[in-house]
């Protein structure tokens, strides 16, 4: 049996929901008929009625399937189990009849070993597993497409109820809706969970956030207007989806809440090779679930991607590249939103100093890649930005301005880091030209690499 680490196991999420959602699913009492053996593990789950669900793990390449409804592989039960097996406390057993059955289908499936990973059928219904399986395998793909027929059909119900609950909060004001209670946003969430467009749901759910920090934010009119307006274009898209380019229907697809299995991008992703400058690192604690994410800027094809990674508070984030360095590595591209997410697939070296900031010279230079980036993902909220020789201006004392970032044609960009990243910036620039590299969110800049100009660049954040 291969051994498992909790980092590992949380590194199969499909996202950061199902790996919160995991910890949660990770707890002794709520599973019946635990059991492992060398080729297996097992168990039902209690779900949210009476039912209880049955689920698995394949040993060999941590394959899963539940009988739950989940569109997400591995789902929340599986991905508990999972959590369980590397805490140890999943016994030796002999194996049930339903789990028996499921190994045996996926070894009659001509190339098993490979597809299972991806997921599609193992972690589905159970109709087209159970039987002869040359028949299970002719049926695979037509289940596959009346699964994700239904699928669709539920979401083109979702987004219709959307777009009259935008229409409204149009009707009825910004005003109206900041004062709605907490539950009034959740309850529209939860039918949008229903619909299967987990992503629908994380927008209002943003909306229920600015919506709470109305009292202290004085900008909370204008970002909650940009989420109402990106969800009312996703709406839109959604309808119109079969007249949109094909990147921008993986990017629609991907924002709505549908996902790829690890296993599937490690086998079908786009490969690139190149020296990876790390310019950019945030973490998160919410204290459920720590989350990475990376800005990688390939200097040789130009690529600017992201790294995402997540894990349960109290255990280690795999760590990415190394921060503030460049190291030459292969990642492997997923599909969809932009810029694109990606897997680390093989580290090279380990590591040099970063040395100078690759960026643009002007503020406008920079944006208009953002505006290549939204011609295909108009629904990227967080975009990567670096740019050379700008000058820090801070506000003079007793002024509620903000900080600003000038470059050399005077434009200005508006900075929205914490006083200490602000102050470590006017004491790297000594007055003089800086060069820069963050995050840009539609309303501000989040330095996260700086560099005196021309010179070695360092993290800041």
């Amino acid at each position: 049996m291969q051994s498992l680490s909790r980092e590992q196991a949380l590194g199969l999420a499909p996202d950061a929901t199902a790996a919160r959602a995991a910890s949660g699913q990770a707890v002794r009492s709520r599973w019946t008929g635990l059991g492992h053996d060398d080729r297996a593990a097992w168990g039902e789950c209690q779900g949210s009625g009476a039912s209880r669900y049955r689920c698995q793990v394949a040993l060999d390449d941590w394959a899963t399937r539940c009988s739950c409804p989940s569109r997400k592989f591995p789902c929340k039960h599986a991905l508990g189990l999972l959590l369980l097996l590397a805490d140890g406390v999943v016994p030796e057993g002999p194996r049930p009849d339903w789990a028996a059955e499921w190994l045996a289908a996926r070894a009659g499936r001509p190339g098993a070993g490979s597809a299972d990973r991806a997921g599609s059928a193992d972690r589905a219904g159970s109709a087209d597993l159970v039987g002869a399986p040359g028949r299970a395998a002719a049926a695979n793909p037509q289940a596959r497409r009346q699964r994700a027929a239904s699928r669709d059909r539920k979401v083109d119900g979702g987004v219709e109820e959307m777009r009259r609950w935008l229409a409204d909060i149009s009707h009825g004001g910004l005003a109206a809706a900041q004062a709605q209670p907490w539950t009034w946003w959740d309850q529209m969430a939860r039918r949008m969970i229903d619909a299967q467009a987990r992503g629908l749901a994380g927008y209002i759910r943003r909306l229920a956030e600015i919506a709470a920090a109305g009292g202290h934010r004085a900008d909370w009119p204008e970002r909650m207007l940009d989420q109402l307006g990106a969800l009312h274009l996703l709406c839109e898209a959604w309808t119109r989806r079969e007249a949109l380019p094909a990147p921008t229907v993986q990017a629609l697809r991907t924002r709505i809440g549908y996902t790829q299995a690890v296993s599937d991008v490690t086998e079908t992703g786009e490969r690139l090779t190149d020296v990876w400058a790390v310019l950019g690192q945030r973490q998160d604690d919410d204290g459920q679930l720590k989350s990475l994410r990376q800005w990688l800027y390939g200097e040789g094809t130009g690529a600017v991607v992201t790294y995402l990674a997540f894990a349960v508070s109290g255990q280690p984030l795999a760590p990415g590249l190394p921060p503030g360095m460049r190291t030459a590595a292969t990642v492997v591209l997923y599909p969809g939103s932009r810029p694109q997410r990606v897997l680390i697939q093989e580290r090279e070296d380990a590591g040099r100093p970063l040395g100078r900031l690759l960026g643009a010279p002007t503020w406008d230079q920079a944006l208009s890649r953002v505006a290549d980036v939204l011609a295909l993902d108009p629904w990227a909220d967080v975009l990567p930005l670096s740019v050379r020789g700008v000058t820090v201006l801070r506000p003079d004392a007793g002024l509620a301005a903000p900080w600003l970032l000038r470059d050399s044609e005077s434009r200005v960009l508006p900075v929205l880091s914490s006083p200490e990243v602000r102050w470590s910036l006017l004491a790297l620039s000594g007055g003089r030209p800086i060069d820069v590299a963050g995050e840009w969110d539609g309303f501000g800049f989040r330095p996260q690499a700086a560099a005196t100009a021309g010179g070695e660049g360092l993290l800041v954040s």
